[in-house]
């Protein structure tokens, strides 16, 4: 009996310590939650600026990112630079800035590039897995905002889901503690 009570005791002294471990854990995870939601509310500002972006390529338009005899870019070119990535000599896409979710999977605009930033002409999409690439024709009507991927607001509710979800976890995992 002593023996049992001793191996009782001892059970729930190592649950506890493993409790008390996972909520550090859970603890730390809130911090980096806190820190992706600062990182998300300092991209707020660029919305309208990435929302131009994402209705322009839509529409199927080619986007005009500034002027080039005053040698001045807009905000969204200024955005656009940063965000650049190149395809292939001639050709750039912004996979972080904004994707869609297609027929064809997750897809990323393709833009004949002009070095100088000032000018994108809308060439195609790409898939962000296969790496294929889909003539801008061939997706017409799929690429709409209904079928946006990762958008800010997107973020933002996943991330006040999982904080609410951890939340919910650790207050259970103190109740269960009390018990």
């Amino acid at each position: 009996m002593v023996e049992s009570l001793d191996t009782q005791l001892g059970t729930k002294k190592l649950v506890l310590e493993i409790t008390d471990e996972e909520l550090k854990q859970k603890g730390s995870f809130l911090e980096l939650l806190d820190i992706v939601k600062q990182l998300i509310q300092s991209y707020l500002p660029l919305q309208p600026d990435i929302e131009e972006f994402a209705n322009t390529v839509e529409r199927g338009e080619s986007i005009t990112a500034g002027n080039s005899f005053r040698s001045f870019l807009s905000t969204l070119g200024q955005l656009l630079l940063s965000f650049k990535e190149m395809v292939q000599e001639g050709f750039c896409w912004f996979p972080r800035l904004m994707r869609w979710n297609t027929s064809k999977g997750e897809v990323a605009s393709v833009f004949r590039d002009d070095p100088s930033g000032y000018n994108y002409k809308l060439e195609a999409f790409r898939n962000m897995e296969t790496k294929a690439i889909y003539r801008a024709e061939n997706l017409k009507g799929k690429i709409c905002s209904d079928n946006r991927i990762g958008t800010l607001e997107q973020i933002q509710g996943s991330v006040e889901i999982v904080e609410k979800d951890y939340k919910r976890g650790i207050d259970k995992t103190e109740q269960d503690l009390q018990r």
